[in-house]
């Protein structure tokens, strides 16, 4: 898979699903009943998921003051700076994206059963 676009997607529906499949464990574990119980957990899954990717991005994106110990030139310090805001958007793309479904699931979970 070359694009990451579609990569993103696919792991982040994949990764969706295993949380959701562990949220439904830990709500028959628990004793849930209704239908409004696994939504709820659902819902805060799915915040939890989304608060993560954007603690991911702010640390991605902070620069330290000291910067690295070795000297380079302002055009690597720039490549590795660019690099790095680009995995924290990854992340924050595929936390995001697997807490918009969670709250899909708590969605369905709330009108459907």
């Amino acid at each position: 898979m070359k694009n990451p676009i579609l990569r993103i997607l696919i792991s982040a529906s994949l990764f969706s699903l295993m949380s959701g499949i562990v949220v439904a464990i830990i709500g028959l574990m628990s004793g849930w009943k209704t239908s409004t119980q696994f939504s709820d957990g659902f819902f805060w899954a799915g915040a939890i998921l989304i608060l993560i990717g954007f603690v991911s991005f702010q640390g991605y994106n902070q620069r330290s003051a000291g910067g690295p110990p070795i000297h380079l030139d302002p055009a690597e310090r720039s490549t590795l700076w660019a690099a790095d805001t680009f995995r924290g958007k990854n992340l924050l793309a595929f936390f995001g994206l697997s807490g918009l479904l969670q709250f899909g699931f708590a969605f369905l979970a709330g009108r459907l059963f």
